[in-house]
């Protein structure tokens, strides 16, 4: 379904050209990045008097890590439809589901999660270059497949150990299931 049209005095049709030295763009992506925003909205907010204040460096760890988790549930559950592997599907579940759900306002996690995000976001676009390649119709090779998820349950370890804790960091709960190998 299409969005509704907008009133002409409402839709964005205006550009503005803006050129900047680096220090100046680096600057503006940094700020923006800390308001949680993209550049763009932290430079129409600003041009327009409404400067977006910083958001808590936990906010910003939650939000990136449940963006990752979330867009490499999605690859899987791609590659899951194009080659009808249910490995796929299994591990589309757990990131997308059980660990997001397990991670969802756990913000005594943000140091660990700044720590592995960049991790994160690389065994991301290992994923994500399977499934665009999947997508157009070449088949995954077994070991890449097999490298890549190995490579995702180490990646996401720490993790998957931090959010079996209670939220503080209390108690070690016993792990049954071993760990990365229960993934």
């Amino acid at each position: 379904m299409a969005r509704p049209t907008l009133d002409p005095q409402r839709r964005r049709s205006e550009t503005l050209n803006l050129r900047l030295v680096p220090t100046e763009m680096y600057d503006l992506r940094r700020r923006a990045a800390e308001a949680g925003v993209t550049l763009a909205e932290y430079a129409r907010a600003t041009l327009t008097g409404r400067r977006p204040k910083p958001k808590p460096v936990k906010d910003r760890m939650m939000s990136a890590l449940l963006y990752e988790l979330s867009s490499i549930a999605t690859n899987l559950s791609q590659l899951e439809d194009v080659t009808g592997d249910a490995n796929f599907a299994k591990w589309a579940r757990y990131v997308g589901g059980d660990l997001v759900e397990r991670v969802t306002d756990r913000h005594d996690l943000a140091p660990l999660i700044e720590e592995h995000l960049e991790a994160i976001n690389g065994v991301g676009h290992m994923i994500n270059a399977m499934a665009r390649r999947a997508n157009v119709g070449k088949d995954p090779d077994p070991g890449e497949v097999e490298e890549t998820l190995s490579i995702l349950g180490r990646v996401l370890e720490p993790v998957h150990k931090a959010v079996k804790r209670p939220a503080g960091g209390g108690d070690k709960e016993p792990d049954p299931g071993g760990g990365r190998d229960a993934l």
